[in-house]
């Protein structure tokens, strides 16, 4: 269990030692240990079956491109759309990773929670592709989105695929928050499974996905010494409301 700062950069140097050079690794925040690994729209369970869920997904994607006035000015093509979505927490099935184990450190210790233990994903998303599309003879890398395997993923795709593993793919940049975020995405099939369970199935080992578990006694201090290396909320919301929930927590520590 990690309870200081230099003990979690350490944690992530190890992760890192266990990749190739130079191959980008993914990280997400978790500010309880019994978060799981899954997107917004198979959490709580609200659909159980495939079919549900590709019904639910279809029809919340035809209702934001019918109710979103300014989706104009993004639009490039239908996963501009989706992406948009998942940038404004509408259901999907993305779930969002960062390229900063600094940022998904953030994430994990914003809330301010201290009653449970945080966590950070960490994950080799070239590799996970590589293991759970074993059937496929290409070599393991992120998949862009225009490509065939990935098109299958979409809610407006046609025909229905029989693949439900989770793909690690190459995120539409649109908005200032990902960019800032270093945002990257992982898109689920349609099967109500999180990314744990298919990490068990494949039998994944732990230099592609593993966990680091920050006890929750030191939440606030590893957040300050966050705070001092300049990832704050005015860095990663960049925009007004970033800046004003910073402004707040400093006052507030203050009692101004």
């Amino acid at each position: 269990m990690i309870s200081r700062f230099n003990e979690y950069i350490q944690y992530i140097e190890s992760f890192r030692s266990k990749a190739p050079p130079g191959v980008e690794l993914w990280y997400r925040g978790h500010s309880s240990t019994s978060y799981k690994l899954e997107p917004y729209i198979h959490r709580n369970r609200v659909a159980e079956h495939r079919t549900e869920i590709e019904g639910m997904e279809k029809s919340v994607y035809d209702e934001f491109l019918r109710r979103s006035p300014l989706f104009d000015t993004y639009k490039r093509d239908q996963w501009d759309l989706l992406f948009l979505m998942q940038h404004y927490r509408a259901p999907t099935r993305l779930l969002d990773w960062t390229a900063s184990p600094l940022v998904a450190l953030f994430f994990a210790l914003m809330s301010g929670n201290d009653a449970n233990n945080a966590i950070v994903w960490c994950l080799n998303p070239s590799a996970w592709n590589g293991i759970v599309l074993d059937d496929i003879k290409e070599p393991p890398r992120i998949f862009a989105t225009d490509e065939s395997i990935i098109k299958q993923y979409h809610p407006t795709f046609n025909e229905k695929s029989s693949r439900s593993e989770p793909l690690a793919i190459q995120g539409i940049m649109n908005n200032p928050r990902i960019n800032a975020q270093k945002g990257r995405f992982v898109i689920f099939g349609s099967e109500p499974k999180d990314q744990k369970t298919y990490a068990q199935q494949y039998k994944v080992k732990n230099d592609v996905l593993r966990q680091a578990v920050i006890d929750k006694n030191a939440k606030s201090k590893i957040l300050s010494d966050l705070e001092s290396y300049g990832i704050t909320y005015s860095t990663i919301f960049p925009d007004l409301e970033g800046l004003a929930i910073e402004i707040r927590r400093r006052h507030g520590r203050s009692n101004v």
